[in-house]
């Protein structure tokens, strides 16, 4: 899956009572979460790489 150009994925844990999704902010970080359903942890990735990608932006210099 893709949200604003990054890359992630959601799998089902193997007790299939939760769902563990992966985000990929860029070669040298990923972040990683588990949630109860997979709407939960599509929204928790990409949740994630808005917050990352707004570190970025507020990190560059002007």
């Amino acid at each position: 899956m893709e949200h604003k150009g990054v890359q992630f994925e959601v799998i089902q844990t193997t007790n299939s009572c939760g769902w563990k999704w992966t985000a990929f902010v860029d070669a040298a970080r990923m972040r990683t979460g588990i949630a109860l359903t997979r709407a939960d942890a599509v929204l928790d990735a990409e949740l994630a790489i808005e917050k990352a990608l707004e570190r970025q932006t507020d990190a560059a210099p002007i």
